[in-house]
């Protein structure tokens, strides 16, 4: 978990520690001068590890009147890079800047700032913001693992999220490029989206569309999956069919429990009772792929 601590401490030097008023710090997870100081816009370029991909005109075009009033309240973050500027953090305010018609900004100036920091802090503040769609926070996770070294672990504490939700974020990547835009776009729920990863699907596309022209909702969607992943042949006429015993209602705690199980594994978990009062049964933990098995030993081998 040390580069856990390394990032906070350099996310806090960015972010937390300083004052309008401060004009030279050391950003200590660096080792480089850090400053406040005036620069043109013409001079600043967007963040090339940027994982926003999607900006809201209308909720620039706000800032951007906040700004005309009461002018930019907390600085960007920029790095020197080839006699230019690129940002670390506040493109949001940059854009809104430069629509409230300013033609140079506070912002705090790393003189040094490697790559690998750029693109770790950016990621980090990203994933941090409530606005960043689902996609977006799942290829943000996606970058953080494969460039960095992360583990699901490590990537659950920096970002202070359980090792669970970000599982079923990943889940998402899963999904065909269409499938995801439309969460990207606010067409489909997170939720619902992850119910349509599975081999049993054989075409995520055609179901999604199926649930957003019908409106469905998360239990119909539920519905509807469960169906196709429980369709078998028709019995024959010589095989009756076995009735179903009925099912004992579930009290609150065991709901809860069954919630919390979920939450641990990151999966559907399903409960079979054995008797009326749930005193013996079996418990079902769903997977996905070879790779979701994986997942799930990982969790409960670990200490």
């Amino acid at each position: 978990m040390g580069k856990q601590s390394a990032l906070g401490q350099g996310l806090n030097a960015i972010f937390g520690s300083h004052k309008l008023e401060e004009t030279v710090n050391i950003d200590q997870n660096n080792g480089n001068k850090l400053s406040i100081q005036k620069i043109s816009l013409d001079l600043i370029d967007a963040n090339p590890f940027q994982p926003r991909r999607n900006f809201n005109d209308e909720e620039i075009a706000e800032l951007a009147e906040t700004i005309k009033q009461h002018g930019l309240i907390q600085p960007i973050t920029v790095r020197k890079y080839n006699g230019r500027y690129q940002i670390v953090s506040g493109e949001r305010r940059t854009r809104a800047s430069r629509v409230a018609g300013l033609t140079e900004i506070d912002a705090y100036v790393h003189e040094l700032l490697s790559d690998k920091n750029m693109a770790e802090w950016a990621l980090i503040e990203n994933i941090q913001r409530v606005d960043l769609n689902p996609i977006e926070v799942a290829e943000s996770y996606q970058q953080l693992l494969e460039n960095y070294g992360y583990t699901h672990d490590d990537l659950a504490a920096s970002v202070g999220k359980s090792r669970s939700a970000v599982t079923n974020a990943l889940r998402l990547l899963k999904l065909p490029e269409s499938v995801r835009n439309f969460v990207s776009e606010g067409k489909l729920s997170a939720s619902i989206a992850r119910s349509l990863v599975s081999p049993d699907i054989a075409d995520p596309e055609a179901l999604a569309n199926e649930i957003i022209e019908k409106g469905l909702n998360a239990r119909e969607v539920e519905l509807l999956v469960r169906d196709l992943k429980g369709a078998a042949p028709t019995p024959s006429a010589e095989t009756p069919k076995p009735e179903k015993a009925s099912k004992p209602e579930m009290d609150a705690d065991m709901k809860d429990f069954l919630q919390k199980m979920q939450d641990f594994f990151g999966t559907k978990v399903s409960i079979a009772p054995s008797n009326k009062g749930y005193s013996e049964g079996t418990i079902t933990i769903h997977y996905y792929s070879t790779d979701d098995l994986t997942r799930l030993q990982d969790i409960m081998t670990r200490p």
